[in-house]
């Protein structure tokens, strides 16, 4: 098996896991939205949002990693800019400062 097609495999089931948790996720909060005596806990539908959204970037990343190459400068720097936004987003975004 070649790198790029292991590379490509990984990515595939990160797409896949990414997929089958935000639907998990979203019919638990559709679920817990609409029948008020069930209580999913917003800290596990939290967690798995956030596993979602973290393996659903890291597939978008590499994907757009790949588009960089062989381009500017400044595609590059955007590039790392976003991802550093993103990650300093995921890891302070429950962070409320008072």
């Amino acid at each position: 098996m070649s790198k790029s097609s292991s590379k490509n495999g990984l990515l595939e089931v990160f797409a896949y896991v990414a997929i089958v948790i935000s639907a998990i996720a979203w019919l638990l909060i559709g679920l817990n939205n609409a029948i008020d005596q069930i209580n999913f806990g917003g800290r596990l539908i939290g967690a798995l949002q956030l596993v979602a959204t973290i393996l659903t970037f890291i597939v978008v990343a590499v994907v757009a990693f790949g588009f960089t190459k062989g381009r500017g400068t400044a595609v590059k720097v955007i590039y790392w800019v976003i991802v550093i936004v993103f990650l300093v987003c995921v890891i302070f975004g429950n962070v409320t400062f008072k």
